[in-house]
């Protein structure tokens, strides 16, 4: 089995996990340097670039399933996501099924749909507000096509915000101040990055195809979430800006910064983002897959997490300069 994005954040969840199941997985890797990342790991490491086709053939060839997780992401404009999300990703599938891979497994986002106070299920129809969510929808439907045409099974599964130690939201955490753009708290679908793994690695082992969000069992807005977090980290500053101001801040910040080719989080489409409601049925996709999260709400994923902190020190692909 190949994991992309083994280096990131979800990916080498799925890696590790994967490695203790004895699976001994195949990670791409993109810049050399990182692959040290997994060392620890019983895995093959190899070099692949989504804008490389050749490496993306080498990286596929012999794998049964793909574990798809590469990519820049970041809430940017299309035009900054297109290369590795849509080109890369198409390139990487047909890679795949010209190699006779069964089983491609696409990380999307519960960003494909739009505000709403109905629970999200695989039923709900994509209705993206950022642009983030417009390219997930432009890279499931080539998916699907190519499954159609070539009988590789697709799965995309629409990830929450999904969270662990080794994110960015808890690496401002640990430093203690945590800035938040919008004071609203809407509903929003959450997952621990454990349980992320688990959905994706179950559906490539179960061969389930479709599109799907899915999420914890609470879908809770923001001021439920950091509240769990304040009440076990009571030294936390969670300063929460106006929504407006935080947008027009990153608009001009995203103007004057928009020559550089390093990601950015500090976006407007990350502000927009924030201050939706996307509350996701609590069973969406878990009974498909034979499996029930290890981590049923934020509140036993947010203690879970202050444990790892204890023990992890990270810095994220999306904090790495390297372009």
């Amino acid at each position: 089995m190949l994991v992309t994005g083994a280096t990131g954040f979800i990916g080498a969840e799925v890696a590790r996990q994967l490695a203790e199941r004895g699976w001994q997985p195949r990670l791409m890797v993109r810049r050399p340097s990182r692959g040290a990342l997994l060392h620890h790991l019983d895995a093959t490491l190899v070099h692949g670039d989504l804008q490389s086709p050749e490496s993306l053939r080498k990286a596929v060839a012999g794998c049964d399933a793909v574990i798809h997780l590469a990519g820049r992401a970041v809430f940017e404009p299309a035009h900054k996501l297109m290369d590795t999300f849509v080109h890369g990703t198409q390139a990487l599938a047909e890679a795949a099924a010209d190699e006779g891979v069964t089983q491609f497994v696409f990380a999307s986002s519960l960003l494909v749909h739009g505000s709403t106070d109905i629970p999200i299920d695989a039923a709900t129809v994509p209705a993206p507000e950022v642009d983030y969510g417009h390219v997930k929808v432009m890279v499931e439907n080539r998916l699907a096509a190519l499954g159609e045409a070539t009988g590789m099974t697709v799965a995309s599964i629409r990830l929450p915000h999904t969270y662990g130690a080794t994110d960015q939201l808890f690496g401002r955490v640990r430093r203690g101040f945590l800035p938040i753009p919008g004071r609203g708290s809407k509903p929003y679908g959450h997952l621990h990055v454990r349980d992320a793994a688990r959905v994706m690695i179950a559906a490539a082992e179960t061969g389930w195809s479709g599109q799907s969000p899915v999420a914890d069992r609470e879908s809770v807005g923001w001021d439920e979430f950091l509240g769990e977090l304040q009440a076990q980290m009571p030294h936390l500053t969670v300063a929460r800006l106006p929504a407006s101001l935080a947008l027009a801040g990153t608009t001009v910040l995203s103007a004057a910064t928009g020559w550089r080719s390093a990601p950015s989080l500090m976006t407007p489409y990350t502000v927009i983002s924030w201050n939706l409601s996307l509350p996701v049925d609590p069973a969406a996709l878990w009974s498909e897959l034979g499996i029930e999260p290890e981590l049923p709400t934020y509140r036993e994923g947010i203690a879970a997490t202050l444990d790892d902190c204890v023990a992890f020190r990270w810095r994220h692909p999306v904090n790495d300069r390297g372009a």
